[in-house]
Order: structure tokens, then C-alpha cells, then sequence
């Protein structure tokens, strides 16, 4: 069995800046407290995982197909912090120098493109992918592993573990956040309609269609909510439902882990970051 790890870059440098203090300083004084955490939980995922393959999966400037589909989709979310984004470049140098493709597509979000690269591991490849953003959970099979990064010890999130926390299977992940809404992203979901409601009608009904289908026979002010909110329930599924075929120009060849030392070595000194490398294999 082979194994990939792919990794939510900007999820991961995120919970690095917040995580560390931007005290963490080259001598030139440029801050890199996010590169330095980015950096120590890549090298200790290849370490724990030891994976034949690696992506690293990110989002594109650009708006997405969902921006164009709803015009609030993520609109309150609040602009990177500038000392974040001077560290932005740094990163992408210390995933260069392993070696490892970096993976953006205008019009998408890294959830795509960890959804596509997923969906197309060769047979006998189990995948794991790292990102702090629970949206990831409906890629979750027998396959593909979801794991939460955790200072303590990683969330490894299997098919059981999604049923148990959230009520539903993998699958129906988009289908029930269509329906109680998704703050971080700025989906509304349906007045009325929280999780315990959610999960009751998917188990009655399977899947929001055939739940839409039989929105009139609901009962109460939840349900007549969702008879009068049908389209929105149909495009709330659609922007919580992970593209699984983006055009990614990557093949899995490219990830086939392999760095030279050295290179990862002139990398770190050049940003001022003492660490150990990890060893592979």
C-alpha cells in the first residue's frame, strides 16, 4: 500500500502564525514564526506518515466558481495579515526545496484540488489530508484519511468518526451543511433548520433532493422554511460540495517524494531557520 500525504497549505500556515509568535524573527528582521511552524509540522507529517507521495494543495487569488454563484461566499472573512503575507514567499521556497509540486487553479479552492488529487490516487494508495478546515470531511472513505492537526495528537477522521461526530456519512457532509448552513464560509442554510433537524430529515430521506422532494409533508416552521427555500437549499449544496475533477496539470509522477538534503539545508539557512531534516525511507 502506498501513501500520500496532501496538505491544505494555507490552512496549515494560518494555524502556524496564530499558533506561534511573530517575535520569531530572521536577523534582517523579517518575521517568519508562520514558515518556521509550516516547516516543523511538514518535516514531522513526513516523519509520522513516511509517504511515497506528497502535494501541497492551495488556494488561487483568483475568485472562485463559487464566488460567482453566491457574492458573499466567504465575503467576512477578514484580509490576511500583512506579516503574514510577507511570509507567504518563504513558504512556497521550503516546499520547493523538498521538491513537491504546489498545486493552485484559478477559479478553485485548495479543497478542490485536494478533492481531485484524491479522487485520482492510483489504486493501493491510501490518502491523507492534512488541513484544519472540516469542510475536507465529506472526501473521507475508506481511502482518504482526513487528519486535523493538533499540538497534542492528530484527528484521524475515518468514516465511522464523521458518522459519530456529525450524524452522517461522509457523503451527506455537503447535503447537511446546505441545510444548517456554514458560518465559516458564509453559507446561510435554512431558518430554523439546526443539526439535530438536519440529520433527522437525511436519515428519513437519504439525500437533500429527495428531502426537497418532500419538503410539503414537513412539519412545523423548519420545514416550511425549507419548502419555501428550495433553490437556495440547492445552491447552498453546490457551494459546500467539493469539485472533484479540477484540472490540475499535476500527474501523480510529480509527487513522488524525493529531495536532496542539501537543497532543503541552503533553503533554511537562507531563511534563518535552524532544523533538523527529516529522513525518508
Amino acid at each position: 500500500m502506498s501513501t500520500c500525504l496532501i496538505l491544505d497549505c494555507f490552512s496549515l500556515v494560518y494555524r502556524s502564525f496564530f499558533g506561534l509568535p511573530t517575535s520569531i524573527k530572521r536577523q534582517d528582521g523579517q518575521v517568519i514564526n508562520a514558515v518556521l511552524g509550516f516547516y516543523n509540522t511538514l518535516t514531522s507529517l513526513m516523519q509520522q506518515f513516511q509517504p511515497d507521495f506528497l502535494f501541497v494543495a492551495s488556494d488561487h487569488p483568483s475568485p472562485t466558481f463559487r464566488h460567482e454563484l453566491f457574492p458573499d461566499y466567504k465575503q467576512h472573512r477578514p484580509p490576511m495579515p500583512e506579516e503574514l503575507r510577507g511570509q507567504i514567499e518563504l513558504v512556497e521556497e521550503v516546499i520547493a526545496s523538498f521538491n513537491v509540486p504546489l498545486v493552485k487553479f484559478a477559479g478553485y479552492e485548495a479543497d478542490d484540488i485536494m478533492g481531485t488529487i484524491s479522487s485520482y490516487a492510483p489504486a493501493g494508495t491510501h490518502c491523507y489530508i492534512v488541513t484544519t478546515d472540516r469542510d475536507a470531511l465529506q472526501l473521507v472513505s475508506d481511502n482518504v484519511t482526513v487528519v486535523v492537526p493538533n499540538s497534542r495528537a492528530n484527528k484521524m477522521f475515518t468514516p465511522e468518526l464523521v458518522q459519530y461526530e456529525l450524524g452522517v456519512a461522509p457523503e451527506l457532509v455537503p447535503h447537511y451543511k446546505a441545510l444548517v448552513g456554514d458560518t465559516s464560509d458564509n453559507i446561510p442554510g435554512i431558518p430554523l433548520v439546526g443539526p439535530k433537524t438536519a440529520v433527522k430529515w437525511l436519515d428519513m430521506f437519504g439525500t437533500l433532493d429527495e428531502l426537497l422532494a418532500n419538503a410539503d409533508l414537513l412539519p412545523g416552521k423548519a420545514g416550511r422554511n425549507l419548502a419555501e427555500n428550495k433553490e437556495n437549499a440547492r445552491l447552498y449544496l453546490e457551494l459546500a460540495t467539493i469539485e472533484r475533477s479540477v484540472p490540475t496539470y499535476c500527474c501523480w509522477q510529480a509527487g513522488r517524494l524525493a529531495f536532496e538534503e542539501q537543497e532543503v539545508r541552503r533553503t533554511l539557512e537562507s531563511l534563518g531557520i535552524r532544523a533538523s531534516i527529516p529522513e525518508i525511507g
